[in-house]
């Protein structure tokens, strides 16, 4: 049986497949995680702060915490806007990117749970931008009109509702974070693999090399 024995132009290749890949998919994870972490940061510390604003002065010194959380979810959803157009073009990126690695590399380990892990994390994405975000976007809205007014009673009747399109988007969010996460574990350890692979296979070559001389 013949081995094919991969030339320079191959491994330049592999190796720029292999960097376009990682770049991507860290960036993606990246993108994903941003939105989280803003929102941990940013929440708890607008319940400690004066904040106000144009528009909601009624509904935030009656209700001083909703009002503040109110505040804050105006500056979090910034940097999901900013992050789900990164995510929409990261995306379909990394995906091209694996396809390009496995066509190089055909005899690549765990190379189906690695599409399913990509697949996962880029219908989670379709998900949250077509569906549970939307529909959060909506109830906000809905929410922000009412505390605009000075309804409290208005707003605290929508809060419930809010919510539960809170968490929707938030699990179709961790969604996309565990399967991305997923995904640069199982091709870190294939790597992994495979570079111990490579270099017993050289170490046994080299030793046979040097037998026969």
């Amino acid at each position: 049986m013949i081995r094919e024995t991969p030339t320079p132009y191959d491994a330049r290749m592999q190796r720029l497949a292999d960097t376009l890949f990682w770049t991507f998919a860290s960036l993606w994870l990246a993108a994903a995680l941003a939105g989280g972490i803003a929102a941990a940061a940013i929440f708890p510390a607008a319940l400690e702060l004066p904040l106000s604003l144009t528009g909601y002065e009624a509904f935030i010194a009656a209700d001083p915490e909703h009002g503040r959380q109110l505040v804050a979810g105006h500056l979090v959803e910034q940097v999901f806007a900013l992050t789900g157009g990164m995510r929409s073009v990261l995306a379909p990126l990394t995906a091209l990117a694996l396809l390009a690695q496995l066509a190089l590399a055909p005899r690549a380990a765990m190379q189906r749970t690695r599409l399913i892990a990509v697949a996962l994390a880029a219908l989670a994405l379709l998900a949250g931008s077509f569906w549970s975000q939307p529909r959060f976007a909506e109830e906000v809205s809905v929410y922000r009109a009412a505390a605009r007014t000075g309804s409290i009673e208005e707003a605290a009747a929508m809060k419930p509702a809010l919510d539960a399109a809170h968490v929707r988007a938030t699990r179709v969010a961790s969604t996309e974070v565990v399967a991305l996460l997923g995904l640069i574990l199982v091709s870190a350890w294939t790597a992994g693999r495979s570079g111990a692979g490579g270099s017993a296979s050289f170490r046994a070559s080299s030793s046979r090399t040097t037998r026969r001389g």
